[in-house]
């Protein structure tokens, strides 16, 4: 290991493994999206899918591997031994262990902010779908005669008409790209009040901000878009829930189990809260059964109410296909090129660990 003129070690980024001509690449999760075209030699195998007992086996050639959801992990690394980088195409990456990377000398990429558009404007829709119930109405009109027998399906708000955006109060938990992001979108459509939370626990409110518990009480939809981490895992759990207003909405676009299932589950039933909508879940992919969001009534197991879902697909729009390719492409070529550090405190954008170290 030599140095490259700057304070960080050098773990010779881009260098081929003896007697290889050619890089290796291998895509673990192409049903994503279509990779781009890399301007250096090499040979790429792309998979559909991969379980994790599958990475070990298929990325034991690689110089370069890229990922999405499935986990590369120490374990997996140690059967790839010619291993230099690690590309995840996404933005959330809270299962790469980042230390063990740094340690190994393998570079760590992601695409920051290739999704925000997307992902906000998704939360938009499903807070649309949850406050309207528009799926359950679209079941009850299509499924069942009640609102030729009844007139109007309007009695499915038994407390009364849904408020609209002027009447909500929104919390966002989450404050980076996408909070910032979802705070302007909010106000354009009309949002009546936007509350930006303080951390769980803080012992100080920043200015502009509101404390973790008065958000809880006060806002009428919650917006969590903050990362998953060890202190964020169940964020939002049975207290939580009781804390907000009767009338209020949880949306989950960040991950699942940031919101605590079975306890979101509980409050659904019992009334605690109006109605939640989620792009994620703990364990995905999910289907009947996988989740206490979604029980299996073939088992006669009851229907969690007023819970809408999509299938981790806020990210996917034209926009986010075109910035994920960008960006993985910057990030594996500046690897194979020597490029990805700048300067001994700037590197790309896209890295997270590079030449030994964290950065981020």
């Amino acid at each position: 290991m030599t140095t490259n003129g700057f304070s960080a070690p050098l773990f010779t980024p881009g260098a081929l493994p003896p007697g290889k001509d050619k890089h290796h690449i291998v895509v673990l999760e192409g049903i994503h999206a279509s990779m781009p075209s890399f301007d250096f030699p090499h040979t790429i195998d792309i998979y559909p899918r991969t379980t994790p007992a599958e990475v070990a086996e298929r990325i034991k050639d690689a110089t370069i591997v890229i990922a999405c959801v499935v986990p590369v992990t120490p374990h997996d690394m140690d059967k790839a031994p010619h291993l230099g980088i690690l590309a995840v195409m996404a933005v959330g990456i809270q299962w790469v262990d980042k230390q063990d990377c740094a340690r190994r000398g393998v570079t760590v990429t992601k695409c920051p902010g290739g999704n925000v558009d997307a992902v906000t404007e998704h939360f938009l829709g499903l807070y649309f779908a949850a406050r309207k119930r528009i799926v359950e109405v679209h079941n009850a009109t299509t499924k069942t005669n009640e609102w030729l027998e009844k007139g109007t399906l309007t009695k499915m708000w038994p407390s009364g008409p849904p408020m609209g955006c002027r009447q909500e109060t929104l919390g966002i938990m989450g404050y980076g790209t996408l909070g910032t992001r979802l705070e302007t979108l909010a106000k354009s459509v009309g949002f009546g009040e936007v509350l930006v939370s303080e951390r769980k626990n803080a012992s100080t409110v920043r200015p502009g901000r509101a404390s973790f518990d008065e958000v809880l009480k006060r806002a009428t939809v919650i917006g969590v878009c903050l990362p998953k981490d060890h202190d964020t895992i169940d964020l939002i759990g049975e207290t939580e829930l009781r804390m907000m207003r009767k009338d209020a909405l949880v949306v989950n676009i960040a991950r699942g189990g940031i919101v605590n299932e079975r306890a979101l589950a509980t409050a659904l039933k019992e009334g605690w809260i109006a109605g939640a909508a989620t792009d994620v879940l703990e364990t995905e992919p999910g289907g009947p059964g996988t989740s206490p969001l979604i029980p299996d009534v073939a088992k006669g197991e009851d229907e969690v109410p007023n819970l809408t879902i999509s299938s981790h697909i806020a990210w996917f729009t034209q926009s986010t296909i075109q910035n994920y390719q960008r960006l993985l492409k910057e990030g594996i070529e500046g690897w194979v090129n020597g490029t990805l550090q700048q300067s001994a405190d700037k590197v790309h954008k896209v890295v997270v660990v590079h030449n030994g170290r964290v950065w981020n």
